[in-house]
């Protein structure tokens, strides 16, 4: 069990655990996660801290950010996610919903790659001088998969979008208090996801 700040309190199975044995740049004690749905239409999930109740953000797919996404592992790298032939490795992107919810970015340069076999991790950084830390996301590419109108959820049917705001006030509510980001209501009881 475990208490936090966004969902409450609630149980979780050690399988479901994804750890990150170096834990992320500039918190490396931060090594237990737990990937838990935001929404059953949202193509995104919420990175939960199990070493701090207090932490947590979204992550999704690098398909929202780029067309051309390719990471090269190191070595030191492979021997972390302890990774064989014929084995998943997924690529997530630390998402920021910005104040006010009219933007939404992708830190590109340091994605999360997660083995999920093994569910070992690590956050990757990438010395490519392209890539952004603050890569706007494609809304039209994201409005279809929320409308269930891409290969990322092509099953969902739904109504579209008239622009970039509506599409991000309809999936995250902005606090006007605090001027941050919450998780829609309807997610308040989290259910661990499969990475």
């Amino acid at each position: 069990t475990i208490r936090t700040e966004r969902f409450g309190e609630f149980s979780y199975r050690e399988e479901d655990v994804v750890r990150l044995p170096e834990g992320l740049v500039g918190m490396p004690d931060l090594c237990n996660w737990l990937m838990l749905e935001m929404d059953e239409d949202l193509p995104m999930k919420w990175f939960q801290s199990l070493d701090r109740g207090d932490f947590g953000f979204p992550v999704s797919q690098p398909a929202f950010y780029t067309d051309d996404y390719d990471l090269v592992l190191p070595k030191t790298a492979q021997e972390v996610l302890r990774g064989k032939e014929g084995q998943w490795m997924a690529i997530l992107i630390i998402t920021t919903v910005h104040p006010g919810g009219t933007k939404i970015t992708g830190n590109l340069l340091a994605p999360l790659v997660i083995n999920v076999d093994t569910r070992q991790g690590l956050q990757l950084v990438q010395a490519d001088p392209e890539l952004s830390v603050q890569q706007e996301m494609n809304y039209f590419k994201f409005g279809l998969a929320v409308d269930g109108k891409s290969s990322e959820n092509k099953n969902r049917i739904g109504v579209g979008r008239n622009s970039k705001q509506d599409l991000v006030e309809e999936l995250l509510d902005s606090s006007s208090e605090t001027g941050q980001s919450e998780v829609r209501p309807e997610a308040a009881t989290p259910e661990p996801a499969g990475v």
